[in-house]
């Protein structure tokens, strides 16, 4: 008591208060040193306490023993599941059988069935203990169904003798431990308090309870009551996370730690690498944050501005719980009304701002986000397209791959196009359709990490790209717009990729109206660098008997297969040296250069214009144009060849036999039933007549996309006709 006025003492000057309704037990010590010592174990503490006399401590006892164990039989002793369980130590050297008794209280344990003894061991529960179940493929292998229980100083291991009792223990302990009132901190309880106290009160709880003011010291607990025991999500594990107690405490060591570095940003994405692979130690973070940031000692001073920057960082990637973003909105009004004009209130403008917006996200900020969100600014971003064409746009760390597709729309005119544009991730070869709910930001932190870890294809770097995904009306394009340019462009690279079926002459003719797009009219003695950038070089090998002659002396007929070595060595000096052509037979390669050459001489005058249409016009003839042809495997029976294209279109789903122009079955979405992934790499369609066809793709959730895609168009332009 600070005071003590009288002889009755009044509540009021009390320096602290534990409820007797959460007091589990009141035993005595039985320490010889301190005789007349007794201990009050309650959900959230331990107390220790030293009467005057041996009197005085048995008084103590009986009048909290009502709260605490009370009789066996009384209230909350009923025992709620008891049997034999194997008790491990920590160290997992020793095992032994003892008699479990789990009550509303908690868990005793007993050397024999009689419990009319005192047991050999407490075990207090209270509502943040954690009973973890164990995994059940190493259980069923070893035969040991051991679970394990967190409390607040320790962890137990308890074995049962079969999987159902192990369940029914695990259940019962879980339900005790949902039962037990809530632990409230002096933190939390504070937070509470300032939704219910007016304007004048406010300055007053900060002033009488420094908790909530920055500190220069180390924490020695959590802010929050944190669940106990080690994290134990898969992520969690691989990174060697402790406790949450743990990670807490390293975090706000971290935060002082970082106020003094020249470089706090590798500090900085360790902070939110940890909030984003423990979702639950989030509202602590903001907690400990909004601690350091608020009632100063020197205003904008580097610590203090150091703090803003992570909550900036923490605003633009992931959001706390409601009560704690109440707490965080009251904090960043309340440091503009106090210190106007200053950087901690651009930082308070910038961070309400940016929780208005936040956006559920899979990936800690990358570095380039880390120092736009320091520098309160938006992040660059770099969007290409076929052609060679690149678009900087500014974007905030809630920016969607909708709203970046729907503002390049807007500036290429298509945005009332019929057919569909997105965001791709692309690297090389590899193109993956973004939903329009992604957030860019996410998009490019996972790039980072990409880089990071060498995933790529053949060195090259992870992109966003923009480019047409539905091709809904493949005719009514004006061959003018940039839209046409857009599949013109795309059409190209699909024919170099070897996703167009197309005989030899077709191809040569392709390669020639490409060359003449670019290039312009053949000039005498012309030559073509590098054949692959025009023409399917490694996807379709040019059959010979469809080449011209070739001027060197000696003329190619029959199979090129069929030339001898010294007649192959005389083509050696009209090789290629480009290491892509690797494996693949000169001769070959320069017959196409002659080939598709014939064909440049034969466009003379042609303008550039022209070239693109009648390609398009070449594309166009195949009755498949518009489909997304992906590579897939069937090995369901022999119905159909084991490689095939899949072909998705706005008509229909198509099979073809890879490199054929016709389908070998066609199936419109009406007669689909239901398509998707059962298993990893393995795409399922089921369609009229019971008919069940499986595919083995790395492409499953590109097939899916693309088919909804086309599918909820389908509904939306029905929908439109029949309110019409």
């Amino acid at each position: 008591m600070k005071e003590m006025k009288e002889d009755s003492l009044d509540p009021r000057n009390a320096v602290g208060t534990l409820d007797l309704a959460i007091v589990e037990s009141c035993v005595a010590s039985g320490h010889h040193a301190r005789p007349h010592s007794f201990t009050i174990v309650s959900v959230d503490r331990v107390l220790h306490c030293l009467a005057d006399s041996e009197e005085d401590m048995s008084a103590w006892i009986n009048a909290l023993q009502p709260y605490g164990e009370g009789e066996d039989e009384g209230a909350g002793r009923a025992a709620i599941e008891k049997g034999w369980l194997i008790k491990e130590t920590a160290s997992g050297k020793l095992r032994t059988k003892r008699f479990f008794v789990l009550t509303e209280s908690g868990l005793d344990y007993y050397r024999s069935p009689d419990t009319s003894v005192p047991p050999a061991g407490q075990i207090s529960l209270n509502n943040l203990c954690t009973v973890i179940s164990p995994d059940e493929v190493i259980a069923r292998e070893s035969g040991h169904w051991m679970f394990t229980l967190n409390t607040r100083r320790r962890f137990y291991r308890l074995t049962a003798k079969s999987n159902s009792d192990e369940m029914r223990w695990v259940q019962a302990i879980q339900e005790v431990i949902d039962n037990k009132p809530p632990i409230i901190t002096p933190t939390e309880k504070l937070v509470d308090d300032f939704r219910q106290a007016g304007p004048g009160e406010i300055e007053a709880i900060y002033r009488v309870n420094p908790i909530l003011s920055y500190t220069a010291n180390h924490l020695k607990a959590s802010l929050l009551a944190l669940p106990y025991g080690e994290v134990m999500s898969h992520k969690a594990k691989s990174r060697g996370y402790g406790t949450y107690q743990e990670e807490a405490l390293r975090i706000f060591n971290s935060l002082q730690d970082e106020e003094s570095l020249g470089n706090p940003i590798p500090v900085i994405q360790g902070i939110l690498q940890t909030c984003c692979d423990l979702p639950g130690l989030r509202d602590e973070v903001y907690c400990q944050l909004i601690k350091q940031t608020a009632s100063p000692p020197e205003l904008d001073s580097i610590a203090i501005l150091r703090n803003w920057q992570v909550l900036a960082c923490m605003t633009s990637s992931f959001l706390p719980s409601r009560k704690y973003l109440r707490y965080l909105r009251f904090h960043l009004q309340r440091s503009r009304d106090r210190y106007p004009g200053s950087e901690m209130v651009k930082f308070a403008n910038f961070c309400s701002e940016a929780i208005k917006r936040t956006r559920p996200r899979d990936f800690p900020p990358s570095k380039d986000e880390i120092i736009a969100c320091l520098g309160r600014r938006e992040l660059t971003a770099v969007v290409y397209c076929f052609g060679g064409g690149t678009c900087k746009i500014s974007i905030t760390s809630a920016t969607t791959a909708g709203e970046v597709v729907h503002k390049l729309s807007l500036g290429i005119g298509v945005q009332g196009s019929k057919n569909c544009f997105a965001l791709f991730e692309q690297c090389g070869d590899v193109y993956k359709a973004m939903e329009d709910r992604v957030v860019i930001a996410d998009v490019l932190a996972k790039f980072e990490r990409y880089e990071a870890h060498g995933i790529n294809e053949g060195g090259k770097r992870w992109r966003l790209f923009f480019k047409l995904f539905c091709f809904l009306d493949t005719k009514n394009v004006s061959p003018d717009s940039l839209e046409a340019g857009f599949m013109f462009e795309q059409a190209y690279n699909d024919v170099l990729q070897g996703r167009f079926p197309a005989t030899t002459q077709t191809l040569v003719r392709l390669a020639a109206l490409r060359i003449q797009y670019e290039v312009g009219d053949y000039r005498s003695g012309a030559s073509i660098p590098d054949i692959e950038t025009v023409y399917p070089l490694k996807k379709k090998m040019v059959k010979d008997e469809d080449l011209p002659h070739i001027d060197k002396g000696f003329t190619l007929k029959g199979t090129l297969r069929g030339l001898g070595r010294n007649t192959l060595k005389k083509l050696k000096q009209s090789q290629d040296e480009n290491p892509a052509h690797k494996g693949i037979d000169s001769a070959e390669i320069q017959a196409v250069k002659v080939a598709v050459s014939d064909q440049w001489k034969k466009l003379q005058g042609m303008p550039r214009e022209v070239a693109q249409q009648q390609y398009m016009d070449v594309l166009r003839s195949w009755d498949g144009y518009g489909s997304t042809l992906f590579d897939v495997e069937y090995k369901q029976d022999s119905r159909y060849p084991h490689e095939l294209w899949l072909g998705v279109n706005a008509r229909n789903v198509s099979l073809y036999k890879r490199g054929d122009m016709q389908p070998l079955a066609s199936f419109p979405y009406e007669h689909i039933l239901s398509f998707g992934a059962p298993v990893p790499n393995l795409y399922k369609l089921v369609v009229e007549g019971n008919e069940q066809l499986s595919f083995e793709t790395q492409k499953v959730l590109e097939i899916a996309k693309l088919m909804k895609a086309y599918i909820n168009a389908i509904v939306k332009d029905r929908r439109a006709q029949t309110s019409r």
